[in-house]
C-alpha cells in the first residue's frame, strides 16, 4: 500500500519543489505548464518509518500545486490559447 502524497509535502527551494519525505525534485519550466525536470529522490523505495510513495501520486500533487500557481501568475495564457 502507498502512502498518499499531500500539498503539506512540498517546499519550495530556489525554484526547486521538493517533496519532503523522498527528496524528490521538480523543476517546472517557467513558461510551460506541464514541463518539468524531475529527479526521483527515493519515491518507490520505503523509507525508514515504513511510507513508500508511488511516483505517479506525487507527481500529480506536484502539477497540481504547480498549475495553481502557473495559473495565478498568468491568467491572460488562458485567454490567449
Amino acid at each position: 500500500m502507498f502512502t498518499r502524497a499531500t500539498r503539506t509535502q512540498f517546499e519550495l527551494k530556489d525554484g526547486v519543489f521538493v517533496h519532503e519525505p523522498t527528496q524528490a525534485e521538480f523543476t517546472p519550466h517557467p513558461d510551460r505548464e506541464d514541463s518539468f525536470l524531475v529527479w526521483t529522490g527515493n519515491i518507490g523505495v520505503r523509507l525508514p518509518g515504513g511510507e513508500l510513495y508511488e511516483y505517479a501520486d506525487v507527481l500529480a500533487m506536484m502539477k497540481t500545486i504547480w498549475r495553481e500557481i502557473f495559473l495565478s501568475r498568468s491568467p491572460q495564457r488562458l485567454v490567449d490559447a
